[in-house]
């Protein structure tokens, strides 16, 4: 089995799902752009914005004037709990099914029978991620820019894309982070289960800090304010920390599932 072999192993079983998740995350995009923008909902929202809480509009991700909630507002779709169970579904599931899933049906023989570096497994299910990944996000990006030239939106894509590829940086490293988690385990059910409970805690943690006054100071552990797009499009967070930060994490938690795996019994 060569990291090639493996790759197109992963490809050929995830690629309707990967095809149709990238088709609806055009479609959720393109329809935020006309809700926010074109539908009799831009006027409800726009006075119901005043009324808002701080900390929920905080959550949303949306500070400032009326003109720049609706900009902010088309970002969130980048981060609302829809896309954002969708983007994770590859690096979570991914992880499991191909490194704790396989272990638990002992379909490694091959593995073991032939002199095949044991590396090509976890670095094929990272390559398929990166390539899942960079599709979902460029499809979220088509679809912001399909309804900013219907719609004619006049709003700056470049900002969007940036957000996107801080996203793309983000995901994987939640997907290193469930990689290692499946390294160590021997039952998909559990190596998913953990790496989604990890998940919902750290996004409950971010959520209680946004929604909190007494805890905005604890704002720069939160795992999730890593991908921001909100604040990325209004120039109030730094692309190039974001990333670096993700591809840090990246670099730990991959280089534990790697050797994790090389030393695990198959």
């Amino acid at each position: 089995m060569t990291f090639i072999t493996h790759f197109k192993k992963i490809l050929a079983d995830q690629i309707i799902i990967l095809l149709i998740l990238s088709l609806f995350c055009f479609l959720f995009e393109f329809l935020f752009a006309w809700l926010f923008f074109e539908s009799d909902f831009k006027k409800i929202m726009a006075s119901f914005i005043l009324r808002m809480p701080p900390g929920l509009t905080a959550f949303l991700g949306v500070q400032g004037g009326i003109t720049s909630f609706f900009i902010q507002m088309l970002a969130f779709g980048y981060t609302h709990p829809v896309i954002l169970i969708c983007l994770a579904f590859f690096p979570i599931s991914i992880p499991a099914r191909y490194i704790s899933g396989e272990v638990e049906l002992s379909t490694f023989d091959l593995l073991l029978t032939k002199p095949v570096n044991r590396l090509v497994v976890p670095l094929a299910i990272f390559t398929f991620l990166g390539l899942a990944l960079t599709l979902l996000a460029s499809a979220m990006v088509l679809g912001t820019l399909a309804g900013n030239l219907y719609f004619d939106l006049n709003v700056k894509m470049i900002d969007y894309a940036k957000a996107s590829i801080t996203g793309i940086f983000f995901f994987l490293s939640m997907g290193a982070v469930s990689i290692a988690i499946a390294s160590f385990q021997s039952e998909k059910a559990k190596a998913a289960g953990k790496a989604i409970s990890l998940m919902v805690l750290l996004y409950f943690f971010d959520t209680l800090v946004k929604l909190s006054t007494t805890l905005t100071h604890l704002s720069g552990y939160s795992y999730f304010q890593l991908y921001q797009p909100g604040k990325l499009v209004m120039k109030q967070a730094d692309m190039s920390s974001s990333i670096l930060i993700s591809l840090t994490l990246t670099l730990v938690f991959l280089g534990t599932g790697l050797f994790r795996f090389c030393r695990r019994d198959l």
